[in-house]
């Protein structure tokens, strides 16, 4: 429909015969220009008004990381950076400034029925042959984006607080809330890489400091979400005064964070939903265990709370384990970024409190095989009894990476997901026609 002059922003609704409110649309209105729209003519009788604030005219929806009933939950990390998760010289691997490519992946993980699409904060790379996380998309524009092009995937931000003040991201958060119709999850970091908080203010803060000035950051941001009238706090970092945000989210921000040190322990028990962690698999079944145990224990038993477990896991399926094998080999050990790989576990474990020097020795091919995280590693019956495992261990959701995002998680969904469905271990979910149709509706 066009109006007889330029278009501005107004808000407008469509009225049709059965009573329901069609989408917005922005029309501009000059004096005497009304119109109706009626078989593809228009009328000087309007049946359309309009309004100076907007009404809902989609429903919201629930955020899968609370009405999920999966025995394992599923989602993607770090598909917004340079190499994904991977630390490799690898030709293969993911490229930090394509957009369509995030899109692509993010439709095949929301068709497939996974809870949680979840990129990586990076500010500033970590050095090496290709300088890994040195590419990356800022993650509040980017969730809006996936956000309005996904359906029932929730959608996350991963935000190190340092880097911004809790008002403008909760307005932030709540817009892209609203965008996905109530689907929006926040990754807290209060930041462990000093290159890239010296960016910012020049320095960096001592470690338990960190996770005070975040109490104080997510105290003022769900102020912002709740209150229906302005508020004040003061505290070590911040004043506030007559402070209110609106609109108020459409449901609560589902709130996950990594601590791993007794601080950040009890900041994740204390205020998130779930704690995103690194799983020492190393140390064997019972540590693996105690780590998840005290998380929950700490949770329920200090602060009344049940939180989930989350970690994430690379990928590496193919037809034989041997073909795994030498394929893993090839991109971690290989064509891996052994400088890059000490630069960032040398980082990691004097800032996070999660490893020891003698732990980065430990978990370095790791690292280069995916950040450290759970390794599936085999045939798709082979991952599928590895995600038993886990979720034996009482691990309640895998965020994945691969080395080729694009081609690891369409076979993942056509060949892995439904032997998981036959295991218990996911609802069955119709997931056909997740290659050719996605790629080319994002082309």
């Amino acid at each position: 429909m066009k109006c007889c002059r330029s278009w501005r922003s107004m808000c407008c609704r469509i009225s049709r015969p059965d009573g329901m409110i069609m989408p917005q649309r922005t029309f501009r209105l000059h004096g005497r220009c009304r119109h109706r729209i009626q078989q593809g003519r228009t009328t000087s009788k309007p049946t359309w008004e309009v309004i100076m604030r907007a009404e809902k005219s989609y429903p919201i929806k629930t955020n899968p990381m609370r009405s999920s009933r999966n025995k394992i939950q599923l989602g993607v990390f770090s598909t917004n950076t340079e190499g994904g998760c991977t630390v490799t010289n690898a030709p293969e691997r993911l490229r930090g400034d394509d957009w369509a490519g995030n899109l692509e992946i993010a439709r095949v993980a929301d068709d497939a029925g996974f809870e949680a699409f979840i990129p990586v904060g990076r500010w500033k790379g970590f050095g090496g042959t290709n300088n890994t996380g040195g590419v990356c998309f800022e993650t509040y524009t980017w969730a809006a984006g996936i956000a309005a092009l996904t359906n029932q995937i929730a959608v996350f931000t991963t935000s190190h607080l340092p880097t911004v003040h809790p008002l403008f991201a909760a307005k932030q958060a709540v817009t892209i809330d609203h965008i996905s119709g109530g689907r929006f999850g926040l990754n807290i970091l209060c930041g462990w890489y000093g290159a890239e908080m010296r960016m910012f203010s020049g320095h960096m803060m001592e470690h338990d400091k960190r996770y005070d000035y975040a109490e104080e950051w997510l105290h003022i941001a769900k102020n912002a979400w709740e209150q229906q009238k302005p508020f004040n706090f003061k505290g070590e970092y911040f004043t506030i005064c007559d402070a209110i945000s609106q609109p108020q989210p459409l449901n609560t921000p589902y709130l996950i964070n990594a601590g791993g040190s007794p601080r950040g322990k009890r900041f994740c028990a204390e205020h998130c939903d779930a704690a995103f962690l690194i799983i020492k698999h190393l140390d064997g079944e019972e540590a693996v265990r105690q780590q998840i145990a005290s998380y929950k224990d700490l949770a329920r038993q200090e602060f009344g709370r049940d939180i989930k477990i989350w970690c994430y896991g690379y990928v590496v399926q193919k037809d034989t384990q041997e073909q795994a094998d030498a394929y893993l080999d090839y991109y971690a050990t290989e064509m891996g970024d052994d400088e890059g790989c000490d630069i960032i576990t040398g980082e990691l474990g004097i800032q996070t409190g999660i490893f020891t020097p003698e732990d980065a020795v430990r978990f370095r091919f790791h690292f280069k095989a995916g950040f450290a995280g759970v390794p599936l590693v085999g045939t798709p019956e082979q991952i599928v009894e590895l995600f038993k495992k886990y979720a034996d261990w009482g691990i309640d959701g895998i965020a994945l990476t691969w080395l080729d995002y694009h081609e690891g998680i369409k076979d993942f969904v056509r060949e892995t997901l439904p032997l998981m469905e036959q295991a218990g271990l996911r609802e069955a979910l119709n997931v056909e026609a997740i290659t050719s149709g996605v790629a080319a509706e994002v082309a």
